[in-house]
């Protein structure tokens, strides 16, 4: 890396990359360059504009797609994790949480969908940052609302400052301080309400409103892998498809299920 760089975050790395391949092409996009790093254009878009930090796992999984070196990346993760403490929001004074307690609590977030529906209300424009608004947006309980909160904010997934703003900083939570057997449980409890809320959906909502649809076919067990590799692709790039707006109203749920039907056992 040539001296003209050292001073550089990741994020000036970022535009100073997609300056140049501008320059190489008029006609190279912002969604170019997003698809180009494997990131959703509008949260590029607010990465570049300094609106959304880069946590660390987002550092490497970039900075291999652009070929940098381990200590570029390791330099540049030092300088972005820096850079988000100095400008992280005032928030309440932590307590010290224990360990058995963080493990709980991320137990009950990945299996309860409810706190991810907190998380993605917080994108809408017309959020309210509190409780009462957001019990009612989901339909629960004040109660349930406050024991929401308090969880994401327990497992740094959420920050109030002291002027009682919102902040979503789940970017790059992780299920690891759970046990396999324990990350495995929440997970089939969290699928587990998903289709019943599916099932919910067919009679609350109109063919308009929602869409639900399967099919059946006899195939290879040897085809799974690939099968589930395409099921992913299509669920990102649906993702970002529909994360890619300003004026988001709605919160949706995608489910795909891809099961056997015959019991070899």
């Amino acid at each position: 890396m040539n001296d003209g760089k050292k001073n550089q975050d990741f994020v000036d790395f970022l535009r100073f990359t997609f300056d140049a391949k501008k320059k190489v092409n008029p006609r190279y996009s912002l969604r170019s360059f997003a698809l180009f790093i494997d990131v959703d254009n509008s949260r590029l878009s607010k990465i570049l504009r300094n609106e959304r930090p880069v946590h660390p796992e987002l550092v490497e999984r970039i900075g291999k797609k652009l070929r940098l070196s381990s200590e570029e990346i390791d330099r540049y993760k030092v300088l972005e994790a820096n850079k988000y403490r100095r400008k992280a929001l005032p928030v309440t004074p932590k307590k010290i949480v224990p360990y058995k307690q963080i493990s709980e609590d991320s137990f009950r977030i990945i299996s309860d969908i409810t706190h991810y529906q907190v998380l993605e209300l917080m994108k809408l424009k017309s959020f309210e940052p509190n409780l009462k608004w957001v019990a009612k947006a989901i339909g629960i309980s004040e109660k349930q609302a406050t024991e929401c909160r308090d969880r994401l904010m327990r497992v740094g997934l959420l920050q109030i400052d002291e002027k009682g703003r919102w902040t979503d900083s789940s970017e790059g939570f992780s299920t690891d301080i759970l046990s396999e057997t324990r990350a495995s449980e929440a997970h089939r409890k969290m699928q587990s309400e998903i289709l019943v809320r599916a099932h919910q959906a067919l009679e609350k909502f109109t063919l308009e409103e929602r869409d639900q649809s399967s099919m059946m076919m006899a195939t290879s067990a040897k085809k799974l892998l690939e099968a589930k590799r395409m099921i992913k692709q299509f669920r990102r790039k649906l993702g970002q498809f529909l994360d890619d707006c300003d004026e988001k109203d709605q919160i949706y749920q995608l489910s795909i299920s891809l099961y056997p039907l015959i019991d070899k056992t």
